[in-house]
């Protein structure tokens, strides 16, 4: 083969493996409230949003913002770490953390106590309204579980599966259909998690599942694996291979998808990725930087967010 040949060749490889940079609208540092580490952030709308962290059994946090993330007041100190934020469509919120479920109603800025689970880590929240959501977690990559609630009148009932690996991510994608995923599990309940079905992947330590629409989801690993379902979670095909538990290629964390073609990958070391394409190519974000270990992304509309370990905050908007 001649060199031109070669050339172009690795010209090709390259674009398919997404080496090349994309640029956003904009990518800029917010003013973080904190340097502790950040876990996650969420908004209700543009303007309203909550974010949590801390450090594993010694402090924890949730602070909201008013103006879209550029100032941010603190709601509650707590003396365990905070994991997750979300928001149900009517703008109620709810955050979880070491043994705890704070929830807080629309147009309020006080968290009340929702559930006190001693000796249970809870790692991710989806609450998709109609009185009816879950929390999933555990601790040290075993003593997992997912407990869901609703929709009974006030709550009082609720559900709970314990699982011999951990659970990182839970999501809703519809109703009646919830999914779950963790160290090797992966998960589906049609029946809003009354029972699971454990599905046949493994390989990594699953951190984050995320659909965007009630048939296309996708699953990332911190060992570098991305899977992608078209069916409601019923098949997941692997779109991206990665490394093996303990051996990471690439260590995501988070996904965001706006639509079932345009979504974002982050993770450790600066990564920072975007497909248009339903995750068939990458290219990698400009502009970000390199030493970031991101823990997690949110997008709405036009506009998005991610969370940096170290306790930085980034904001960037797409077209």
């Amino acid at each position: 083969m001649c060199l031109r040949c070669l050339l172009c060749f690795s010209c090709i490889a390259l674009a398919a493996c997404g080496k090349e940079a994309v640029s956003l609208v904009s990518f800029r540092e917010l003013s973080s409230p904190t340097r502790e580490e950040l876990t996650c952030i969420a908004f209700s709308d543009s303007l309203h949003g909550a974010l949590t962290g801390g450090r594993a059994w010694e402090s924890g946090f949730v602070f909201h913002t008013s103006d879209g993330g550029n100032t941010w007041v603190q709601d509650t100190a707590l003396n365990r770490k905070m994991e997750h934020v979300c928001f149900d469509p009517d703008g109620q919120g709810y955050a979880c953390g070491q043994d705890l479920l704070l929830y807080r109603p629309p147009g309020e800025q006080v968290w009340q106590t929702f559930r006190v689970d001693f000796k249970k880590w809870n790692r991710a929240c989806h609450f998709p309204g109609e009185k009816r959501g879950m929390i999933a977690g555990g601790e040290g990559y075993h003593g997992g579980f997912v407990r869901s609630f609703g929709p009974e009148t006030f709550w009082q009932t609720d559900t709970l599966h314990d699982f011999p690996n951990e659970i990182e991510s839970v999501w809703y994608s519809d109703f009646q259909t919830v999914h779950a995923a963790g160290f090797g599990w992966v998960m589906r309940s049609d029946d809003a998690g009354h029972s699971w079905q454990r599905l046949d992947i493994t390989g990594d330590f699953f951190q984050c599942v995320q659909f965007a629409d009630a048939h296309t989801g996708y699953i990332c690993g911190n060992s570098g694996t991305l899977l992608k379902t078209t069916d409601g979670g019923r098949n997941w095909k692997k779109i991206r291979q990665g490394g093996s538990v303990g051996q990471k290629r690439k260590g995501f964390r988070s996904l965001w998808f706006v639509d079932p073609g345009r979504g974002w990958v982050v993770g450790e070391n600066g990564i920072f990725w975007e497909t248009r394409d339903g995750g068939a190519t990458w290219q990698t974000v400009a502009d970000v930087p390199p030493d970031a270990d991101f823990t997690h992304v949110f997008v709405l509309g036009k506009k998005g967010w991610v969370t940096v370990r170290d306790g930085r905050l980034f904001e960037f908007e797409w077209e």
